[in-house]
């Protein structure tokens, strides 16, 4: 492979994809194997394209991997479960999920990849839910070619860091809902917040299979806890949920539940909620402030993990701190 003016690369093969970029357009403009034409030597030139890298066995080494495959070749080995691995233009490699589920990014492994210099590997935000056939990353080579003993090199130091990115799938759950608020046991308001727990375990394919109301009472919301516990894969209980004199729910959900993985989850909206365990099945206390924040709130921070059968750690509820100011948050709020 070699570097040469355009005038003089007519009937070579082009060594890898040539770009366009405009104000509407970004992608390839002539792709890697195209056979260079008279016609093609103005085009590139108003792309910018004085010189291109052609095939030319005298200065290729058999010791080096293009750019296609040395993207191809990490991607396949950071691709674990539900997800695969396609070539996309520009030499990159697009990892897809195969299934719509949770996305699961191992940052740590990521981050060494990419201090590297050499490779760029970009993906959406673990925890997040991803649609079947949706890109979950993308692998770049900064260079045109990389020796294939670096690579190797890499790999053999990443064996630790098999499946980086992968998709739990959805699962259809059966969710009870506990609604707690004395005035909405005895009929003063109308309950507000089962409609949109049902709307959001929906959307993330689960299903709500029993609702249950009850007063501002700690045995009363224990026993619709326990009881739901027996019958469903999942509990939502909404409302009482802040320092309020008659906010029970917090109390109530830590004495049923085996663990208690945070109460206090540091993003906005919905900070004063709650993720706890009891017989291996959470129990997700929300605050009544999902009947305002409807659109975007904290179920979708926690339903994909649940829909999944994802554990949800403490170590990833705390990291939502960064980024938690959401802009559902700020606009709800009037803030900017």
């Amino acid at each position: 492979m070699r570097i040469l003016k355009v005038e003089e690369a007519v009937g070579k093969t082009l060594a890898y994809d040539v770009s366009l970029i405009t104000e509407s357009f970004k992608g390839a403009l002539l792709r890697r194997g195209h056979i260079l034409t008279q016609a093609d030597i103005e085009v590139l030139k108003r792309a910018g394209h004085n010189y291109v890298y052609v095939y030319d066995s005298s200065g290729t080494s058999v010791n080096d991997l293009h750019e296609e495959e040395a993207v191809i070749r990490l991607g396949e080995y950071l691709a674990g479960n539900n997800v695969n691995v396609f070539l996309g233009e520009e030499g990159k490699a697009l990892l897809k999920s195969a299934v719509r589920g949770l996305l699961k990014i191992n940052s740590s492994c990521l981050e060494r990849i990419n201090s590297t210099g050499v490779f760029v590997v970009v993906t959406k935000r673990k925890g997040t839910a991803i649609d079947k056939d949706s890109i979950v990353g993308i692998v770049d080579l900064v260079p045109l070619t990389v020796p294939k003993d670096y690579v190797e090199h890499l790999l053999t130091n990443l064996e630790s860091c098999k499946s980086v990115i992968e998709v739990s799938p959805f699962h259809k759950l059966r969710v009870g809902v506990v609604v707690t608020g004395t005035e909405v046991f005895e009929g003063l308001i109308e309950d507000k917040a089962s409609p949109v727990v049902e709307s959001k375990v929906l959307e993330y394919g689960g299903l709500v299979t029993e609702v249950i109301k009850v007063p501002d009472d700690s045995a009363l919301i224990k026993d619709a806890i326990i009881k739901l516990l027996k019958e469903c894969d999942a509990i939502i209980v909404t409302g009482g949920m802040s320092v309020d004199p008659t906010d029970l729910t917090p109390k109530s959900i830590a004495e049923v539940a085996d663990e208690v993985v945070m109460y206090g989850i540091p993003i906005k909206p919905n900070t004063m909620s709650m993720v706890a365990y009891a017989r291996g099945k959470p129990i997700i206390g929300v605050s009544s402030s999902i009947i305002y924040y409807k659109t975007w709130n904290i179920l979708d921070v926690l339903l994909p993990w649940v829909m999944a059968r994802e554990k949800i750690n403490r170590d990833y509820l705390v990291s939502l701190g960064e980024g938690g100011l959401t802009e559902e948050f700020l606009k709800g709020r009037g803030w900017r």
